[in-house]
């Protein structure tokens, strides 16, 4: 006697079996940018220059009112206030203005100002 499965029935079991899925890829980790415009400016000794910080930010994220902190590096370089308004020194030389990140410090970028 023969035994045999009828092939609607190894279909059926086949259609059946559990199916395997592939895992969703992990997020990508954040990383965070900061980027200064303008990118490098001359002024006249004495004038000002506005300046902006572009930020990124993780989704869902909540940022801070200021974002930024904004410094001159070198002494007798200049000034600038917390908005990013830059006021040239009256001494000719290159200088370079600074953002930090207050989110992530580590992040900053610095532009030439050359006053002439």
């Amino acid at each position: 006697m023969r035994w045999y499965v009828p092939l609607f029935l190894m279909l059926g079991l086949a259609c059946g079996a559990p199916k395997t899925t592939v895992p969703a890829p992990p997020p990508k980790p954040f990383v965070p940018m900061l980027v200064l415009r303008p990118t490098g400016v001359a002024l006249l000794p004495g004038a000002t220059q506005a300046f902006q910080a572009d930020l990124n930010y993780p989704a869902g994220a909540h940022p801070p009112q200021q974002p930024v902190l904004w410094d001159v590096i070198e002494p007798g370089g200049g000034t600038i206030t917390a908005a990013g308004l830059y006021t040239a020194p009256t001494r000719p030389g290159t200088y370079h203005v600074e953002a930090r990140r207050k989110d992530h410090p580590d992040v900053r970028v610095a532009v030439p100002v050359v006053v002439q």
